[in-house]
Protein backbone atom coordinates (compact mmCIF):
# COMPACT_ATOMS: atom_id res chain seq x y z
CA UNK A 1 0.00 0.00 0.00
CA UNK A 2 1.08 3.32 -0.43
CA UNK A 3 0.86 5.98 2.31
CA UNK A 4 -0.68 9.53 1.63
CA UNK A 5 2.84 11.25 0.80
CA UNK A 6 3.93 8.77 -1.66
CA UNK A 7 0.52 9.04 -3.54
CA UNK A 8 1.13 12.93 -3.46
CA UNK A 9 5.26 12.67 -4.77
CA UNK A 10 3.95 9.45 -7.22
CA UNK A 11 1.29 11.81 -9.15
CA UNK A 12 3.36 15.28 -9.29
CA UNK A 13 6.45 13.11 -10.47
CA UNK A 14 4.29 11.39 -13.34
CA UNK A 15 3.09 15.11 -14.41
CA UNK A 16 5.91 16.20 -14.67
CA UNK A 17 7.48 13.39 -16.50
CA UNK A 18 4.45 13.61 -19.21
CA UNK A 19 4.53 17.84 -19.26
CA UNK A 20 8.45 17.24 -20.09
CA UNK A 21 8.04 14.54 -22.87
CA UNK A 22 5.22 17.19 -24.37
CA UNK A 23 7.02 20.27 -24.04
CA UNK A 24 10.09 18.40 -25.68
CA UNK A 25 8.22 16.74 -28.74
CA UNK A 26 6.11 20.26 -29.16
CA UNK A 27 8.68 22.81 -29.00
CA UNK A 28 12.01 22.85 -30.71
CA UNK A 29 13.23 26.58 -30.40
CA UNK A 30 15.72 27.63 -27.70
CA UNK A 31 13.24 28.73 -25.83
CA UNK A 32 11.72 25.33 -25.75
CA UNK A 33 15.07 23.66 -25.41
CA UNK A 34 15.61 25.46 -22.14
CA UNK A 35 11.77 24.78 -20.71
CA UNK A 36 12.74 21.17 -21.20
CA UNK A 37 15.90 21.25 -19.37
CA UNK A 38 14.21 22.77 -16.91
CA UNK A 39 11.30 20.26 -16.19
CA UNK A 40 13.75 17.08 -16.66
CA UNK A 41 15.50 18.65 -13.48
CA UNK A 42 12.03 19.27 -11.76
CA UNK A 43 11.41 15.32 -12.47
CA UNK A 44 14.46 14.13 -11.55
CA UNK A 45 14.35 15.50 -8.62
CA UNK A 46 10.31 14.92 -7.73
CA UNK A 47 11.42 11.18 -8.70
CA UNK A 48 14.42 11.63 -5.88
CA UNK A 49 12.46 12.85 -3.30
CA UNK A 50 9.55 10.32 -3.97
CA UNK A 51 11.90 7.14 -3.51
CA UNK A 52 12.69 8.03 -0.62
CA UNK A 53 9.22 9.15 0.96
CA UNK A 54 8.38 5.24 -0.58
CA UNK A 55 11.31 4.13 1.08
CA UNK A 56 10.68 5.43 4.78
CA UNK A 57 7.03 5.34 4.12
CA UNK A 58 6.25 8.47 6.40
CA UNK A 59 7.04 6.72 9.29
CA UNK A 60 3.27 5.18 9.24
CA UNK A 61 3.16 2.80 11.54
CA UNK A 62 -0.05 0.48 13.43
CA UNK A 63 -1.51 1.94 16.38
CA UNK A 64 -0.72 -1.36 18.41
CA UNK A 65 2.89 -1.09 17.31
CA UNK A 66 4.79 0.84 20.15
CA UNK A 67 7.80 0.35 19.49
CA UNK A 68 7.72 1.55 16.58
CA UNK A 69 5.34 5.20 17.39
CA UNK A 70 8.54 5.84 19.55
CA UNK A 71 11.11 4.96 17.14
CA UNK A 72 9.94 6.34 14.19
CA UNK A 73 11.04 9.62 12.69
CA UNK A 74 8.06 11.57 13.25
CA UNK A 75 8.31 10.61 17.13
CA UNK A 76 11.75 12.16 17.38
CA UNK A 77 12.28 16.12 18.78
CA UNK A 78 12.24 18.39 15.80
CA UNK A 79 15.80 19.95 15.08
CA UNK A 80 15.92 23.60 17.14
CA UNK A 81 16.11 27.00 14.62
CA UNK A 82 19.93 27.32 13.80
CA UNK A 83 21.66 30.34 12.31
CA UNK A 84 24.27 28.48 10.54
CA UNK A 85 22.46 27.45 7.26
CA UNK A 86 21.43 31.40 6.96
CA UNK A 87 25.21 31.95 7.70
CA UNK A 88 26.40 29.22 5.21
CA UNK A 89 24.40 30.67 2.53
CA UNK A 90 26.00 34.07 3.44
CA UNK A 91 29.29 32.67 2.92
CA UNK A 92 28.59 31.25 -0.47
CA UNK A 93 27.07 34.31 -1.98
CA UNK A 94 30.16 36.28 -0.67
CA UNK A 95 32.34 33.11 -2.97
CA UNK A 96 30.40 34.02 -5.80
CA UNK A 97 30.44 37.55 -5.35
CA UNK A 98 34.40 37.70 -4.60
CA UNK A 99 34.77 35.83 -8.19
CA UNK A 100 34.09 39.11 -9.98
CA UNK A 101 35.04 41.17 -7.32
CA UNK A 102 37.86 40.80 -5.37
CA UNK A 103 39.51 38.28 -4.00
CA UNK A 104 39.70 39.29 -0.33
CA UNK A 105 35.96 38.90 -0.18
CA UNK A 106 36.28 35.42 -2.25
CA UNK A 107 38.59 34.35 0.78
CA UNK A 108 36.02 35.66 3.74
CA UNK A 109 33.50 33.67 1.59
CA UNK A 110 35.09 30.34 1.69
CA UNK A 111 35.89 31.20 5.51
CA UNK A 112 32.75 31.87 6.52
CA UNK A 113 31.51 29.17 4.21
CA UNK A 114 33.73 26.34 5.92
CA UNK A 115 33.15 27.98 9.35
CA UNK A 116 29.26 28.06 9.34
CA UNK A 117 29.06 24.01 7.84
CA UNK A 118 31.41 22.92 10.56
CA UNK A 119 29.14 24.81 13.35
CA UNK A 120 26.13 23.47 11.87
CA UNK A 121 27.27 19.73 11.23
CA UNK A 122 28.81 20.12 14.92
CA UNK A 123 25.21 21.56 16.22
CA UNK A 124 23.04 18.37 14.57
CA UNK A 125 25.58 15.76 16.39
CA UNK A 126 25.04 17.24 19.23
CA UNK A 127 21.14 17.70 19.03
CA UNK A 128 21.54 13.82 18.62
CA UNK A 129 23.56 13.12 22.29
CA UNK A 130 20.24 12.85 23.92
CA UNK A 131 16.69 13.87 23.96
CA UNK A 132 17.73 16.93 26.87
CA UNK A 133 18.15 19.80 24.97
CA UNK A 134 20.28 21.48 28.06
CA UNK A 135 22.70 18.36 28.16
CA UNK A 136 23.01 18.72 24.23
CA UNK A 137 23.92 22.03 24.87
CA UNK A 138 26.70 21.17 27.25
CA UNK A 139 28.22 19.04 24.52
CA UNK A 140 28.21 21.68 22.07
CA UNK A 141 30.09 23.92 24.43
CA UNK A 142 32.71 21.49 25.71
CA UNK A 143 33.62 21.03 22.25
CA UNK A 144 33.28 24.72 20.39
CA UNK A 145 33.68 27.02 23.22
CA UNK A 146 37.15 26.80 23.46
CA UNK A 147 37.99 27.78 19.77
CA UNK A 148 34.81 29.95 18.95
CA UNK A 149 35.54 32.60 22.39
CA UNK A 150 39.32 32.97 21.24
CA UNK A 151 38.40 33.80 17.43
CA UNK A 152 34.52 35.83 18.62
CA UNK A 153 36.99 37.68 20.55
CA UNK A 154 39.90 38.90 18.03
CA UNK A 155 37.18 39.17 15.48
CA UNK A 156 35.04 41.55 17.72
CA UNK A 157 38.54 43.38 18.76
CA UNK A 158 39.33 43.72 15.19
CA UNK A 159 36.50 44.92 14.22
CA UNK A 160 36.18 47.77 16.90
CA UNK A 161 39.83 48.71 16.06
CA UNK A 162 39.00 49.10 12.32
CA UNK A 163 35.79 50.97 12.89
CA UNK A 164 37.33 53.41 15.45
CA UNK A 165 40.55 53.94 12.68
CA UNK A 166 38.11 54.17 9.98
CA UNK A 167 36.67 57.61 12.32
CA UNK A 168 39.82 58.84 12.77
CA UNK A 169 40.83 58.87 9.68
CA UNK A 170 37.42 60.69 8.62
CA UNK A 171 37.73 63.14 10.97
CA UNK A 172 40.37 66.47 10.67
CA UNK A 173 43.63 66.03 13.09
CA UNK A 174 42.27 68.07 15.82
CA UNK A 175 38.73 66.91 15.24
CA UNK A 176 39.53 63.41 15.83
CA UNK A 177 41.36 64.09 18.98
CA UNK A 178 38.88 65.75 20.57
CA UNK A 179 36.28 62.88 19.45
CA UNK A 180 38.60 60.31 20.91
CA UNK A 181 39.19 62.41 24.18
CA UNK A 182 35.05 62.29 24.47
CA UNK A 183 34.69 58.83 23.60
CA UNK A 184 37.10 57.92 26.03
CA UNK A 185 35.73 60.11 28.87
CA UNK A 186 32.40 59.07 27.67
CA UNK A 187 33.39 54.75 28.36
CA UNK A 188 34.87 56.08 31.91
CA UNK A 189 31.81 57.19 32.93
CA UNK A 190 29.58 54.21 32.02
CA UNK A 191 32.05 52.40 33.65
CA UNK A 192 31.70 53.74 37.03
CA UNK A 193 27.96 54.17 36.77
CA UNK A 194 27.33 50.22 35.88
CA UNK A 195 30.02 49.39 38.96
CA UNK A 196 28.91 52.08 41.40
CA UNK A 197 24.99 50.32 40.21
CA UNK A 198 25.97 46.59 41.57
CA UNK A 199 22.42 45.09 40.71
CA UNK A 200 21.73 46.43 37.64
CA UNK A 201 20.77 43.63 35.55
CA UNK A 202 22.69 41.57 32.92
CA UNK A 203 20.83 42.41 29.83
CA UNK A 204 20.49 46.29 30.69
CA UNK A 205 24.22 46.28 30.22
CA UNK A 206 24.00 43.96 27.39
CA UNK A 207 21.78 46.16 25.74
CA UNK A 208 23.96 49.30 26.42
CA UNK A 209 27.51 47.43 25.21
CA UNK A 210 25.05 46.07 21.72
CA UNK A 211 23.73 49.82 20.96
CA UNK A 212 27.24 51.30 21.49
CA UNK A 213 28.70 48.48 19.35
CA UNK A 214 25.95 48.91 17.04
CA UNK A 215 26.82 52.73 16.38
CA UNK A 216 30.40 52.32 16.58
CA UNK A 217 30.55 50.05 13.62
CA UNK A 218 27.69 51.05 11.70
CA UNK A 219 29.68 54.70 12.02
CA UNK A 220 33.01 53.34 10.89
CA UNK A 221 31.52 51.71 7.78
CA UNK A 222 29.84 55.60 6.59
CA UNK A 223 33.45 56.98 7.59
CA UNK A 224 34.90 53.98 5.45
CA UNK A 225 32.72 54.29 2.40
CA UNK A 226 32.36 57.96 2.40
CA UNK A 227 36.21 58.00 2.57
CA UNK A 228 39.16 59.35 5.25
CA UNK A 229 40.61 62.69 4.85
CA UNK A 230 42.95 63.72 2.63
CA UNK A 231 46.28 62.96 4.18
CA UNK A 232 49.36 65.08 2.18
CA UNK A 233 52.29 62.75 1.09
CA UNK A 234 55.87 64.92 1.07
CA UNK A 235 57.78 63.72 -1.47
CA UNK A 236 61.23 62.73 -0.60
CA UNK A 237 63.08 63.15 -4.35
CA UNK A 238 63.03 65.58 -7.21
CA UNK A 239 63.48 65.17 -10.86
CA UNK A 240 63.53 68.89 -10.84
CA UNK A 241 66.77 69.99 -12.13
CA UNK A 242 66.06 73.63 -10.19
CA UNK A 243 65.67 71.75 -7.27
CA UNK A 244 68.72 68.77 -7.96
CA UNK A 245 71.10 71.66 -7.89
CA UNK A 246 70.40 73.72 -5.90
CA UNK A 247 71.90 74.20 -2.22
CA UNK A 248 68.68 75.48 -0.69
CA UNK A 249 65.82 74.72 0.53
CA UNK A 250 62.70 74.21 -1.83
CA UNK A 251 59.22 73.41 -1.86
CA UNK A 252 59.93 69.42 -2.19
CA UNK A 253 62.49 69.66 1.07
CA UNK A 254 59.57 70.79 3.18
CA UNK A 255 59.26 67.89 5.92
CA UNK A 256 61.54 65.58 4.15
CA UNK A 257 62.41 62.19 5.55
CA UNK A 258 65.81 62.39 7.84
CA UNK A 259 65.80 58.38 8.59
CA UNK A 260 65.26 54.74 6.44
CA UNK A 261 64.29 51.75 7.66
CA UNK A 262 66.31 48.65 8.27
CA UNK A 263 64.95 46.37 5.59
CA UNK A 264 65.58 49.49 2.75
CA UNK A 265 67.59 47.08 0.99
CA UNK A 266 69.80 49.35 -0.80
CA UNK A 267 71.91 48.52 -4.22
CA UNK A 268 74.09 51.00 -2.74
CA UNK A 269 75.39 53.82 0.51
CA UNK A 270 77.13 57.34 -0.41
CA UNK A 271 78.41 58.98 2.29
CA UNK A 272 79.77 62.37 2.57
CA UNK A 273 82.24 62.58 4.66
CA UNK A 274 84.60 65.73 4.94
CA UNK A 275 83.39 67.22 1.80
CA UNK A 276 84.18 63.64 0.16
CA UNK A 277 81.57 61.52 -1.54
CA UNK A 278 82.39 57.75 -1.31
CA UNK A 279 80.54 54.69 -1.94
CA UNK A 280 79.82 51.24 -0.37
CA UNK A 281 78.37 48.44 -2.52
CA UNK A 282 76.76 45.41 -1.19
CA UNK A 283 79.12 42.10 -1.64
CA UNK A 284 82.19 44.66 -2.05
CA UNK A 285 84.60 45.16 0.62
CA UNK A 286 85.38 48.73 1.47
CA UNK A 287 84.25 51.67 -0.47
CA UNK A 288 84.94 53.16 -3.68
CA UNK A 289 84.49 55.99 -6.23
CA UNK A 290 82.20 53.74 -8.70
CA UNK A 291 79.01 52.47 -8.61
CA UNK A 292 77.93 49.41 -11.04
CA UNK A 293 73.98 49.40 -11.40
CA UNK A 294 71.52 46.94 -13.15
CA UNK A 295 69.66 48.65 -16.17
CA UNK A 296 65.74 48.82 -16.06
CA UNK A 297 65.79 47.31 -12.22
CA UNK A 298 65.12 49.20 -9.14
CA UNK A 299 67.97 49.95 -7.57
CA UNK A 300 67.81 51.53 -4.02
CA UNK A 301 70.30 54.03 -3.16
CA UNK A 302 71.10 55.36 0.06
CA UNK A 303 72.55 58.64 1.44
CA UNK A 304 74.15 59.28 4.36
CA UNK A 305 74.88 63.13 5.09
CA UNK A 306 78.02 63.02 8.21
CA UNK A 307 79.21 66.60 7.34
CA UNK A 308 78.22 70.22 9.14
CA UNK A 309 75.21 71.48 6.99
CA UNK A 310 72.00 70.25 5.06
CA UNK A 311 73.30 68.09 1.36
CA UNK A 312 71.31 66.53 -0.62
CA UNK A 313 72.47 64.25 -3.35
CA UNK A 314 72.07 64.29 -7.26
CA UNK A 315 72.37 61.37 -9.39
CA UNK A 316 72.92 63.15 -12.96
CA UNK A 317 71.96 60.64 -15.24
CA UNK A 318 73.51 61.79 -18.71
CA UNK A 319 72.93 63.35 -21.56
CA UNK A 320 70.65 62.39 -24.49
CA UNK A 321 70.36 64.92 -27.81
CA UNK A 322 67.35 63.96 -29.91
CA UNK A 323 66.15 65.77 -32.83
CA UNK A 324 63.13 66.64 -32.72
CA UNK A 325 61.27 68.32 -36.23
CA UNK A 326 64.89 69.27 -37.37
CA UNK A 327 66.20 70.61 -34.19
CA UNK A 328 68.39 68.69 -31.69
CA UNK A 329 67.22 68.51 -28.34
CA UNK A 330 69.26 67.45 -25.28
CA UNK A 331 68.10 66.60 -22.16
CA UNK A 332 70.23 66.01 -19.11
CA UNK A 333 68.03 63.69 -16.50
CA UNK A 334 68.64 64.03 -13.01
CA UNK A 335 67.09 62.96 -9.77
CA UNK A 336 68.08 63.91 -6.07
CA UNK A 337 66.80 63.43 -2.56
CA UNK A 338 65.79 66.65 -0.53
CA UNK A 339 67.84 68.03 2.12
CA UNK A 340 69.79 65.72 4.65
CA UNK A 341 70.70 67.61 7.94
CA UNK A 342 73.83 66.06 9.53
CA UNK A 343 73.33 62.44 10.37
CA UNK A 344 70.80 62.45 8.54
CA UNK A 345 70.35 59.57 5.74
CA UNK A 346 67.45 59.32 2.66
CA UNK A 347 66.74 56.84 0.20
CA UNK A 348 66.73 57.20 -3.65
CA UNK A 349 65.56 54.51 -6.18
CA UNK A 350 66.46 54.52 -9.58
CA UNK A 351 65.81 52.80 -12.98
CA UNK A 352 67.93 52.99 -15.31
CA UNK A 353 66.70 52.96 -18.69
CA UNK A 354 70.12 53.37 -20.58
CA UNK A 355 73.08 52.44 -20.49
CA UNK A 356 75.81 54.53 -19.55
CA UNK A 357 77.77 54.29 -22.52
CA UNK A 358 74.70 55.59 -24.87
CA UNK A 359 75.49 58.99 -22.96
CA UNK A 360 77.32 61.80 -24.28
CA UNK A 361 78.29 62.47 -20.45
CA UNK A 362 79.10 60.17 -17.42
CA UNK A 363 76.70 59.20 -15.16
CA UNK A 364 77.66 60.61 -11.51
CA UNK A 365 76.26 60.71 -8.31
CA UNK A 366 77.35 64.62 -6.92
CA UNK A 367 76.25 66.62 -4.10
CA UNK A 368 75.55 70.63 -4.90
CA UNK A 369 78.06 72.73 -2.79
CA UNK A 370 80.74 70.35 -2.63
CA UNK A 371 83.28 70.52 -5.64
CA UNK A 372 85.76 68.20 -6.50
CA UNK A 373 84.24 64.94 -5.56
CA UNK A 374 81.46 62.81 -7.49
CA UNK A 375 80.87 58.83 -7.52
CA UNK A 376 80.80 57.43 -11.34
CA UNK A 377 77.75 55.43 -12.45
CA UNK A 378 78.07 52.43 -14.59
CA UNK A 379 75.05 50.93 -16.53
CA UNK A 380 76.09 48.11 -18.63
Amino acid sequence: MFTTGSKLLIGATTLSLAATVIVGVTTGDPVGWLMTVGLITLTVALAFVTGIVVFVRDCNVRGMDVDARATCAAAQPTPRPSMWPVAAAVGVTLVAVGLITQPLVFQLGVIATLAAVAEWMIQGWSERTSRDGAYNDTVRGKMLHPLEFPVLATAGIAVIVFSFSRIMLFLSKTGGAVVFIVIAALITAGGFLIAARPGLRKGVIGGICAIAALGLVSTGAVAAIDGGREIKAYPTVSTDPATCLSTEATKVDKKGSQGVAAKSNPAATIYLENGQLSAQTVGVPGRSQTVTLPRSNPSNIMFINLDEGKRRLTANLGSFTSDVNGTPVTEKPVSCTTLIEEGGRQMMTLVMSKSSVASETPYTFTVPGVEGSSIEIVVP
